[in-house]
Parts: structure tokens; sequence; C-alpha cells
């Protein structure tokens, strides 16, 4: 999937971007996932890995009679659960999320039109009234600080969308644009090799003596 991202250039911002049905239906699709898949889906890092991965190694002993190894808490959901267009079977007509019917009836939303998709993962039909009411939102005045931008979606962005939806209300940001932070970082070993390159080697002092008079 790709989107096209409307940049603040001055505050370093996705303003909005356009998105097709695909998308949509992606972040939709989001809503519907339990949070014990979600826990399998995230990093590490995040603390509800912790009871997912207990919760999979737990004996039988331990659990009431009416969980199993089959209990919801360990399911495994497939990548196109939450990326629709990952599917790797050829036919979608068992699948609940699909229709067999040969047009993109499937999902949430119909593809008719493209949809605008703010910072926060808001969520509207792309319209004049809608942009302008964006920008003044947004304190944009002059078009000249925003730009054009192209990104593709893979699986490894969609999981990232997923875990900022969760903690953060500037999703799109945090997922396709650098940081000014990072940006610095990078500029700062430049500017150590400049610092830390050899001064030249100074001239030799030259002493001139005196003669004494006779």
């Amino acid at each position: 999937m790709n989107l096209k991202l409307l940049i603040n250039k001055k505050d370093n911002k996705v303003v909005f971007a356009e998105a097709e049905k695909d998308f949509i239906d992606f972040l939709f699709n989001l809503l519907t996932l339990p949070i014990g898949t979600i826990a399998g889906f995230l990093p590490n890092e995040t603390c509800l890995r912790g009871p997912h991965e207990s919760m999979k190694k737990l004996e039988g002993a331990y659990l009431q009679p009416n969980q199993s190894s089959d209990s919801p808490l360990k399911l495994n959901t497939p990548a196109y659960a939450i990326l629709p267009c990952f599917n790797p079977s050829s036919s979608r007509s068992n699948d609940p999320f699909f229709s067999s019917s040969s047009s993109r009836s499937y999902g949430h939303v119909q593809g008719l039109v493209t949809y605008m998709v703010t910072d926060d993962l808001s969520i509207t039909p792309m319209s004049l009234t809608a942009t302008m009411a964006l920008f003044k939102k947004c304190n944009i005045e002059e078009v000249d600080v925003l730009e054009e931008k192209v990104v593709a979606i893979g699986f490894d962005k969609a999981l990232q969308l997923l875990k900022c939806a969760l903690q953060s209300n500037a999703a799109l940001t945090e997922v396709f644009l650098e940081k000014e932070e990072t940006q610095q970082s990078k500029a700062a070993p430049a500017a150590a090799t400049v610092a830390a390159a050899p001064a030249p080697p100074a001239a030799p002092a030259v002493t001139i003596k005196s003669r004494s008079s006779r």
C-alpha cells in the first residue's frame, strides 16, 4: 500500500495523508483485533508481551478446566488479519473479511473516493472543505511550508502504526518522519570529524640574531 503524505516542513509533522480503501480498511480492522493478538504482534519491550508469553508457557495443570491450548489468548492471527493485502491465499471466498465478488466489495469502506487521514489517524472523505478546515486548525497560512511525500507500507510499517496508535496521537509523524533529534545525531559525527581533523603543521619559528656592533 502507498500513502501520499502532506508534511508541514516548518514543524516536521504530517498534516494528513491521502489514502485509498485498503489503508482505511486496515485502520478500521485494527479495532477488531483482540488484545491477545495485538500483544503477539508488538515488540518485546512492550509490557503486554509479558502476560502474553507467560500464558503461552503455562502448563495445563495451572489453567481452569475450560481453558486449553487452543484458548483465544493463544490464537495466532495471520498477518493479513491486520494487513488484508498480504493474504497469501489465492482465494478469499472462505474468509469472512472478504467477499467472493471480483469487485472491491470486501472490507469496511467503499473504494469510490480518496480518504484523508490526519496524524492522529482520524478519517474523513477527502474534500476541499475538510482540507481547508484542517489547514486552519493547524495554523497553516502559506503553502510554501508544505511538501508531499509518497511512502510505502509493508508489514513492518503496519506493526509500527499499530504500536504508535496505542501510545501516541501523532502516529503518522512518528512512523514516517525522521525525528529532529535523529537528524541532529546524524549531523553530530560529521561535525565531530571536522573538529577532530588534525591542524596543519605550524611553520617553524625563525629567530633573527642581531650582530653586535664593533
